[in-house]
């Protein structure tokens, strides 16, 4: 397998089968990646959904067999091109950030550099106001 699919909409999930891979796509709320499959003949089991809140697009758990991988792929190398005609142009820009969010929660060991950072203020913001109350009395 290529990384170069990995590197944009399609990331491989490492999960033990005989029979099938893993991967999450990057998508939309008018699953545009569908249609993709069925032209290129592959059938792939869905799973779970992530939806973004700032963004039109969502992430989706799927699966397909081990000797479909390659149609998969086929598929998947299409979509970029799809998003952009179907009027998404920031859609790479989208899957290169996520991926550079992933990296960094990886890299950090779970925690997002900006949930320490607000958790630190709400700490801070809590301990002001016990401070505040108490000299209120």
């Amino acid at each position: 397998m290529s990384r170069e699919y990995n590197e944009f909409c399609c990331w491989t999930i490492e999960k033990f089968s005989f029979f099938h891979n893993y991967f999450a796509i990057i998508d939309t709320a008018d699953y545009l990646a569908d249609q993709l499959f069925i032209k290129h003949q592959v059938r792939v089991g869905f799973g779970p959904e992530f939806v973004c809140p700032d963004a039109p697009y969502r992430v989706i758990m799927c699966k397909c067999r081990k000797r479909d991988v390659d149609a998969f792929l086929a598929a998947i190398r299409e979509l970029p091109n799809k998003m952009l005609l179907c009027g998404y142009p920031d859609y790479l820009t989208f899957c290169a950030d996520l991926k550079k969010k992933v990296q960094t929660v990886r890299d950090n060991g779970g925690v997002l550099t900006n949930e320490t950072d607000d958790t630190t203020q709400e700490a801070e913001q809590e301990s002001a106001k016990g401070a505040t109350c108490e000299a209120a009395r």
